[in-house]
């Protein structure tokens, strides 16, 4: 508070965050008095300023009920947020945010954030894939590092492929680790594409291309729509697949309700509708009371790739009544589950259920609430769980599942809560218009299209 009363004090102008100012002399004061460094220092100042905005969180920091790990992850996830959306933030988050890790808070946030300014959200999902990075660090002991910075959608789609590959390559008895596994893959992917290179943009956003891994052949899929060229059409060809769970209510246009891009997290909407034409479509049925995922069709929908086309299936599959399968249910006879049930409880638990974890459900173990035999392998018995987890459910830590999450129960006699991943779908806006798919698709390319030297210069 004393941090936040004095910065409003000190007069600002745009640009002043560098060189000799004001400002940047009170940010000095601050690191010299705290013995803090200048970025500790202005870090610090930045987040003082946006906390006090924040009431509830405030008052919870201040009563010693919100962690300051989870305050610091609540307060950075939201530094993009109008006054609105920042009280909403404050509203649905702050309190729940007392007993989630950090990186559950982050989820939080950016869901909040992406539904209250998807158009907003999509814009600066443009600036930052104009600003896609790929950064080299030197390391000790003779190593380095290559990180890339770029779409969630193109990264999550080479990791996927490169993991696939490296598992198949450590089943068939290949005695290297996985992430060695995995270094090795994308070497020769990149010594591959060296060799073939013949200049011009990444070969991801040309169609008729290479996909993302570089491989080449006969009737290369066509680019997607708009912007998202760099999705290769998943009916044509198939290097990995990517789950997408979105409300109908998103997909047609109704509300701005985000994606959760599995392995990743929320997307925003615009993002999502611009993949939907380069999609198979699976109508998934949730319950209305927990928004839980109960059942998945079995059929997927491949409409033709035009925006109507998509909108049209997606209006037929939400006016037939869903006609529940038996995997919802049925107990099956052996231990390990079955493909489909091992889908369908991956894409209705989305992530680990421990309490300090964020372990994607899809990377995780399933585990026997009831240990088998004595409990079936059956949806209702079986959970998603990452192997530590896993492992610590047998060395004391029990667990108990609820309507509302998983209680956990330490050795040491601690009781925490981990709420389920899941949330009650937000009901419709009494004044929703189904937009025209056309006009809503051509707004949201241009919204989606990375900046150019000939647009006008950034923000800052």
């Amino acid at each position: 508070a004393v941090l936040a009363d004095l910065a409003e004090r000190v007069p600002r102008v745009a640009g002043d965050e560098r060189g000799g100012s004001a400002w940047t002399s009170f940010l000095r004061e601050v690191a010299v008095a705290r013995r803090w460094s200048d970025r500790t220092a202005a870090n610090e100042v930045a987040r003082s300023l946006q906390l006090v905005r924040m009431p509830i969180a405030f008052s919870l920091l201040a009563a010693g009920d919100l962690p300051v790990a989870q305050m610091r992850a609540l307060v950075e996830e939201s530094y993009a947020a109008g006054a609105a959306a920042l009280a909403r933030i404050d509203a649905e988050v702050a309190m729940r945010a007392t007993r989630l890790p950090p990186s559950r808070v982050r989820d939080a946030v950016r869901k909040v954030l992406l539904r209250e300014e998807a158009d907003a959200a999509a814009v600066r999902a443009a600036k930052a894939t104009a600003l896609r990075q790929a950064r080299r660090t030197s390391l000790t002991d003779d190593q380095a590092e290559i990180s890339l910075c770029g779409p969630a959608v193109v990264i999550a789609q080479t990791w996927d492929a490169l993991d696939r590959q490296a598992r198949a390559l450590r089943a068939s008895g290949d005695a290297r680790t996985l992430d060695a596994l995995r270094f090795d893959l994308a070497i020769a992917r990149l010594e591959q594409g060296a060799a073939s290179s013949c200049g011009g943009r990444p070969t991801w956003a040309r169609a008729g291309s290479p996909d993302s891994l570089g491989h080449t052949g006969p009737g290369a899929p066509p680019a997607a729509t708009g912007d998202a060229a760099w999705l290769t059409d998943r009916r044509c060809s198939r290097p990995v697949r990517l789950n997408i769970t979105v409300p109908v209510t998103t997909a047609l246009g109704l509300s701005n309700e985000p994606g959760w891009l599995d392995g990743h997290g929320w997307v925003s909407a615009p993002t999502v509708r611009q993949l939907l034409p380069a999609a198979e479509l699976r109508q998934l049925c949730a319950d209305a009371e927990t928004g839980r995922l109960v059942d998945l069709a079995e059929q997927v929908v491949r409409p033709e790739r035009t925006p109507q086309a998509v909108a049209e299936a997606l209006r037929r599959m939400a006016s037939v009544p869903f006609e529940v399968t038996d995997t919802s249910w049925q107990a099956e006879g052996q231990h390990d589950p079955s493909d489909r049930l091992r889908e369908l409880v991956v894409l209705r638990d989305q992530l680990c259920d421990g309490p300090t974890t964020r372990t994607s459900a899809r990377r995780a173990e399933l585990d026997h609430e009831r240990p088998y035999p004595d409990g079936p392998t059956a949806a209702w018995n079986v959970v998603a769980r990452g192997a530590r987890t896993h492992q610590l459910k047998h060395r004391g830590w029990r667990p108990r599942r609820t309507a509302d999450g998983t209680v956990w129960t330490s050795p040491a006699g601690q009781v925490v809560t981990t709420p389920r991943a899941t949330e009650l779908l937000r009901p419709l806006e009494p004044d929703a218009v189904l937009p025209d798919p056309d006009v809503l698709a051509a707004i949201e390319t241009e919204l989606l299209r990375p900046p150019t030297r000939d647009d006008d210069p950034p923000d800052w």
